[in-house]
């Protein structure tokens, strides 16, 4: 049986508003398909697809509580996706198709962030051209960033380009919400000085004419980002995507484009840096994306951002088991063992006992150590609703081996479980409740 499910998380009071929608798939087909639903509604799309690299990129799977502590033996490493294409023009193609299907989706007040690099920000710039308008192109922001390895036959290549589109001469643009304040330090050429009103400024003058720079405003970004830090592979928000960019990048293009309250688009989600700062800022998101791990990824990073509401997760290889179901489809788990401890007519504990997968060879002999994520909810017209979930963080290394739910859940509605492996298996059971 296959079926969506949404996965629902409470942060401060219950509202029952859709904060952001996740599908696994292929950009081009997902966007045909939500194409009728979602047809100018989105404020904002960032698109950062793949750069015709050719190379294949990793996803490093932490295991247990050694491998969230920082062990490196303690990893598994995964393969995320593919950058390899049949030629150019199957690229070219590609990009083309969800540009054309991105600027539908977009609002008229909206705006879209191409990230590409030297390989193909050029074929990009017509392509957007076409699709959105030479009149409507807005900038080529330049990525300015410090990483390893230098170049000995040319300057070496240290930045990415983004281009910056508007869909309509209504577009939204508040840069304002992206400056940062001038500050104290002393400026070359300028006199520090103090108003009528007490506001200290700094002033020059030129052709008999005062130029003043208050010290409480701010100093707005150019086209030139050579401020927000490439991502370093010890970096606190490093999720274990090869491609991973900080959030500071993906907050200064939102803040600028967007309000509380609008739809950000990213159909090359990855490991969700934009939903995650979307979410944290108070914008809702929909994402996209092909790769097995990125679902995974993303749904355990949204789960700790801030705000509240109901996050949807659609993945259409999930499948639905009885817990005794011994179907030989579940590849790498053989056998699922949970109880039920009753602690009250309200709460009721279920105790995950055993699972098994494929072992690690001399890594570990504990069975939560092959566990990623585990939840435990309802099923519900071809839903599934988790009311509890765990899963390790860099903060929090240690899975928890039992959840607590209102009883009501297992008693009155059909319970079920959701479990991802560090293999990237994920199996949605069936649970029994015999009542005492």
């Amino acid at each position: 049986m296959r079926l969506n499910y949404t996965e629902k998380h409470d942060l401060g009071k219950p509202i029952e508003d859709e904060v952001g929608y996740f599908r696994k798939g292929d950009s081009e087909s997902e966007l045909l398909f939500l194409l009728e639903e979602w047809n100018g509604k989105l404020q904002m799309i960032y698109l950062d697809p793949p750069f015709f690299t050719g190379k294949t990129f990793s996803y490093k799977q932490k295991i247990g509580v050694h491998g969230w502590n920082g062990n490196t033996r303690y990893t598994l490493t995964h393969r995320a996706y593919s950058d390899q294409w049949e030629s150019r023009e199957a690229f070219l193609n590609m990009l083309h198709n969800v540009l054309l299907l991105s600027y539908q989706l977009l609002k008229p007040e909206g705006s879209l962030f191409l990230h590409l690099d030297y390989r193909f920000g050029h074929y990009a710039r017509l392509l957007m051209d076409e699709i959105f308008g030479e009149e409507n192109f807005l900038n080529e922001i330049i990525w300015a960033y410090q990483s390893g390895g230098r170049a000995k036959r040319f300057f070496s290549r240290k930045h990415d380009t983004i281009l910056l589109y508007k869909k309509s001469n209504h577009h939204y643009f508040n840069p304002d919400a992206v400056g940062k304040p001038r500050g104290q330090s002393k400026r070359n050429n300028l006199k520090r000085q103090i108003d009528s009103d007490g506001r200290i400024f700094w002033s020059i003058r030129s052709n008999s004419k005062e130029y003043r720079y208050y010290e409480d405003s701010k100093i707005l970004p150019t086209d030139v980002w050579d401020d927000i830090p490439h991502l370093q592979q010890k970096h606190p928000e490093r999720t274990g995507y090869d491609t991973q960019k900080p959030e500071a990048l993906l907050e200064r293009m939102i803040l600028s484009t967007t309000q509380p309250g609008d739809w950000v688009g990213d159909f090359f989600a990855g490991s969700g840096t934009t939903l995650a700062v979307a979410q944290k800022n108070g914008r809702k998101w929909l994402g996209l994306d092909n790769g097995d791990f990125s679902i995974q990824v993303c749904r355990k990073r949204l789960l700790q951002a801030s705000g509240h509401g109901c996050l949807i997760f659609y993945d259409p290889t999930l499948k639905l088991y009885d817990s005794d179901d011994n179907n030989d489809e579940r590849v790498g788990a053989e056998k699922i063992r949970i109880c039920f401890n009753k602690t009250s007519d309200q709460r009721t504990e279920i105790h995950l006992l055993d699972y098994q997968c494929r072992q690690i060879t001399n890594l570990s002999n504990c069975f939560s150590d092959y566990i990623d994520y585990w939840s435990v909810g309802y099923l519900k017209n071809n839903e599934f609703t988790a009311v509890r979930h765990s899963f390790r963080t860099r903060r929090n290394p240690t899975l928890k081996t039992f959840l607590t739910i209102p009883t009501k859940y297992v008693t009155e509605s059909q319970a079920a479980l959701h479990i991802i492996d560090i293999y990237g298996k994920q199996f949605l059971f069936k649970i029994k409740y015999d009542k005492p």
